[in-house]
């Protein structure tokens, strides 16, 4: 049986997350610390809304520039 392809899933675990978008993984983890409307939780598990992120990249690029360099500008 294949696996699923990322861009096919719905909810991805954060590592995933960070292979898809190609995030800084210790950014990533600090950042998921904040409340955000793409994080689902399964138990303890944080599982990320696939469609929910990207739609939140789309309308702040610039948060997901930051996460791809690991440095994120203070406003």
């Amino acid at each position: 049986m294949r696996k699923a392809l990322l861009e096919q899933k719905s909810l991805l675990n954060p590592e995933e997350a960070i292979r898809h978008f190609g995030l800084s993984q210790r950014k990533f983890y600090r950042w998921l610390k904040e409340p955000h409307s793409f994080v689902a939780f399964y138990g303890k598990r944080k599982l990320i809304l696939r469609t929910e992120i990207e739609q939140y990249f789309r309308q702040h690029p610039e948060e997901e520039e930051a996460l791809k360099r690991g440095r994120r500008k203070k406003a």
